[in-house]
């Protein structure tokens, strides 16, 4: 019964993931990888959640990512499948993705979803192919699920009475199929029993920790975790050969008549004789925690957690090259800031309450397509940097922002001047010291002054002016809670230059330069009407509304400078109707991490738990709601978003990586109709995307009609393009053949015809 219950929940539980590309840029980091694969001259390098795929021929790239169905989970390992011609990824929650040569991403979830299992025994540590039937040693048991008819086969918990144990390594030999234990020893059964489904049927040979199997020169070899390497002897058990790795065995892999182990500090390679030919420990100088190597022909393939992929010639050591696909340093992203055509983005994390990580990182900056990361030295060693401004008069002038070390300007991509307590009004929390001057956000005014907010001190604002000055000015003595509470979090500076910032415990604070004086709005009615005194973001958007985001939701002030009036008026909540035609509050509950408003005011919104929401000017329409689940987005956290309003992209900062969203809501809208275009066009067979039309003019009306006039699709743009998912008014796909656009400007001055054609 118990294999019956196994094999109908393990059947056919799979789907189709959609691929994003034709809508979704991605951009991950490449540097950390996690397993390596091979394919003919093809390397396969997985890291924390993406791929990139390494032609040693052709030396080119291409990725493999969210965009085109990957999960955005953290792989375990992957496994090439040369008879099938497939990619086999693991999650470390348990969801398998198998990638055929089609390129379509096939979802397997029924290890993921499998109760019985806790979450955090779900991952799989290494694959075994045999035949038609790929066997998987996972934190459980052993896995076995079928290529060829893309379903579940047996699942064998070999622990003792049947329990679950951790399988580090798998491997067959002479007609045995074993298993490396954390803590079980080695087990084996013959290959050929049919009830292997019955522990009774699996013996312990050995006791011990053991981490790598492999099958090299007709024998087995196993690996403890006291890097000693065993082999069978007579009694079928498993003894030394005389060999101890220098350091924890992480990876194995064979290639003809050498066996190459990758260790956490070494790369090394044994003939048949357990004779070591070759060793990598630092590479020119510079030591590297690596995690996978594979030998091909002469060159050493070795994936690492900091560098990416590494190659080196075993006949000329001084012959190696760093492979890594580009992207950002790391996939932890924590803000981004948008300049035409550009991105700079940063990683350092801090609390719900804004208390920092510390740890450094660097910056990164995307221009021109190629990402140029600098590293912490880079930027002065500054620790958990959240955020950094751009002058708008000078973009190649960023000041990096620290939540340790103050503030860096950093120019033409060098670091210049660093300011802390010695040489501005910054203060720190435990004076007098360079460290704990916490800076989580600033802005430039119209007059080129560069205004920071402080954190846990008095002297929580301070303008910089355009000939170097620095102001601070006492916002503790007239809100107590700013130096007593958290945090300040985040602020706005109005078109009539007046300040806005928000906190941790003292709501929503403006400062008016002009008349120095300052005003606030907190929680309860006629006091602000806050939901609470806790703002995470604050926005003025186009029409000079102040959207005050807090981690329990959203609220609206009819008037950014309102704010400053004698006779302040409540914030209002945004209230809708769910589907069921109730009235309830817009976004009650959740956690706004940050707010956007695009060249169309309309409201991009980041949420802590539920991904991202689009909604028009007003708030009452949501246009979209993006998650993990419904898009190439690799967690629903999203921490910010920034908008390029020349290439219409929208970037969305996660702590498993960073995407971007091309839609119809955020290019800049085009003076005249000359530039109009479509894509992907012409559309072909399997696409299931939407089709773009671009270089639009704010609000022009585009007409679709077939080849013999028949309306088919209607929609008037509200930025510079507009996106056709190829369905009729009556949401059925059109067939194929050439479709025409008729499109208009808001006044009917300027016309255009354009087509495209649609194969199915």
């Amino acid at each position: 019964m118990k294999r019956l219950l196994l094999v109908l929940f393990f059947l056919s539980q799979w789907c189709a993931a959609q691929d994003f590309s034709n809508e979704w840029e991605a951009f991950f980091s490449y540097s950390n990888i996690v397993d390596l694969e091979q394919n003919g001259a093809l390397i396969y390098a997985a890291s924390d959640n993406s791929i990139f795929v390494y032609d040693t021929v052709l030396q080119s790239f291409e990725t493999i990512t969210t965009v085109n169905g990957l999960s955005g989970e953290s792989i375990s390992q992957i496994h090439y499948s040369e008879s099938k011609d497939l990619l086999v990824i693991a999650f470390e929650n348990g969801l398998i993705q198998i990638i055929p040569a089609t390129g379509d991403v096939i979802n397997i979830v029924a290890i993921r979803d499998k109760q019985t299992i806790s979450p955090a025994d779900k991952s799989v540590n290494e694959f075994l192919e045999n035949g038609d039937l790929l066997y998987m040693a996972t934190d459980f048991g052993i896995a076995i699920y079928n290529l060829d008819l893309l379903e579940f086969d047996d699942t064998y918990f070999i622990g003792d009475n049947g329990a679950q144990l951790v399988i580090d390594s798998i491997d067959i030999s002479a007609g045995f199929l074993y298993a490396a234990t954390n803590g079980g020893g080695i087990r084996r059964a013959s290959i050929s029993n049919p009830f292997l489904l019955d522990f009774m049927n699996w013996t312990q040979i050995n006791a011990d920790v053991w981490e790598e199997m492999t099958t090299f020169n007709n024998s087995i070899y196993a690996v403890t975790a006291g890097r000693f390497v065993a082999s069978p002897n007579t009694t079928g058990s498993f003894s030394g050969i005389g060999l101890q790795l220098p350091s924890r065995a992480r990876d194995a892999h064979v290639t003809n008549d050498r066996i190459t182990y990758a260790t956490r500090d070494f790369i090394l390679i044994y003939d048949t004789n357990f004779n070591e030919v070759f060793r990598v420990d630092d590479i020119d100088g510079e030591s590297f925690n690596y995690t996978s190597a594979i030998l091909l022909n002469d060159n050493l393939f070795m994936g690492t957690e900091t560098a990416g992929m590494i190659r080196m010639s075993i006949s000329n050591p001084t012959d190696f090259e760093f492979i890594l696909a580009d992207g950002p340093a790391l996939n932890s992203v924590f803000s981004v800031q948008t300049l035409p055509n550009e991105l700079w983005v940063t990683y350092g994390t801090h609390s719900v309450f804004f208390t920092p990580d510390n740890a450094r990182r660097g910056i990164s900056h995307l221009i021109e397509d190629e990402w140029i990361n600098y590293t912490s030295d880079e930027i002065n060693g500054l620790r958990s940097v959240p955020n950094l401004t751009i002058n708008p008069d000078d973009p190649n002038d960023i000041v990096v922002h620290s939540m340790n070390n103050g503030l860096l300007d950093f120019t033409d991509g060098l670091a210049s001047t660093q300011y802390g307590i010695n040489n501005s009004t910054l203060v720190s929390i435990l004076p007098p010291s360079d460290f704990f001057v916490r800076i989580p956000d600033g802005a430039y005014d119209s007059q080129g002054n560069l205004w920071v907010i402080q954190q846990q001190v008095d002297l929580a604002l301070h303008r910089r002016n355009s000939s170097g000055q620095w102001t601070a000015f006492d916002v503790g003595a007239v809100y107590e809670e700013v130096p007593n509470g958290n945090s300040t979090t985040k602020m706005e500076i109005t078109s009539n230059d007046k300040i806005i910032f928000g906190s941790t415990d003292a709501g929503v604070i403006g400062y008016d330069p002009a008349i120095d004086q300052f005003s606030r709005i907190t929680e309860g009615i006629q006091e602000g009407n806050l939901i609470n005194n806790y703002i995470s973001t604050v926005r003025i958007d186009q029409r000079g509304q102040l959207w005050i985001g807090s981690n329990l939701g959203l609220r609206v002030l009819s008037s950014a400078n309102s704010l400053f009036s004698d006779n302040i008026p409540d914030a209002r909540s945004i209230i809708i109707e769910d589907i069921n035609g109730i009235p309830r509050e817009l976004l009650a509950d959740e956690a706004v991490l940050d707010i956007e408003v695009d060249g169309n005011n309309n409201k991009w919104v980041a949420t802590g738990s539920s991904g991202v929401f689009l909604f028009n000017p007003s708030g009452r329409e949501t246009i979209f709601q993006f998650t993990k689940e419904n898009s190439p987005l690799p967690d629903n956290e999203v921490r910010d978003i920034a908008i390029d309003e020349v290439s219409g992209l929208v970037y969305f900062a996660t702590k498993n990586g960073l995407v971007a969203f091309k839609g119809d809501r955020a290019s800049e809208p085009q003076e005249s109709l000359e530039n109009v275009f479509a894509f992907p066009n012409p559309v072909r067979p399997g696409f299931d995307g939407n089709v773009t039309i671009d270089g639009l003019t704010n609000r022009a009306r585009v007409k679709i009609t077939d080849i013999e006039g028949n309306l088919v699709y209607e929609k008037v743009s509200q930025g510079g393009s507009i996106l056709w998912d190829t369905r009729s008014f009556g949401g059925n796909k059109v067939a194929s053949g050439v479709y025409m656009l008729f499109i208009s400007t808001n006044d009917n001055i300027e016309t255009t015809v354009s087509k495209i054609m649609i194969i199915r």
